[in-house]
């Protein structure tokens, strides 16, 4: 790897190269959380899909929400349910 490379991976995104996120907007967002959730849980979780790795005890949760504040509903759930959340990324929408 040059020293150019490394230097444009660790670059951060530009605010103009991020798509335009509202409060009442809806997106598609990634969390990933410590402990082990099985598919039961979705209808409580927004309808997001779950997939566990046993291995390393970690959930992700993948899907669209209608604004920010399911998502914030989505991260109080996860919060009584004594789950660290390890990352909470908003994902580009399909073209």
């Amino acid at each position: 790897m040059t020293e150019s490379s490394a230097t444009k991976e660790s670059e951060p995104q530009k605010i103009e190269d991020v798509p335009y996120l509202t409060m009442g907007g809806a997106a598609i967002y990634q969390i990933q959380v410590r402990g082990n959730l099985d598919e039961s849980w979705s209808e409580k979780l927004g309808g997001l899909k779950l997939e566990t790795t046993m291995e390393t005890a970690t959930t992700v949760l993948t899907g669209s929400l209608p604004d920010q504040a399911a998502l914030s509903g989505i991260l109080n759930t996860l919060y009584d349910l004594q789950l660290p959340v390890i990352s909470v990324e908003h994902l580009p929408q399909a073209k």
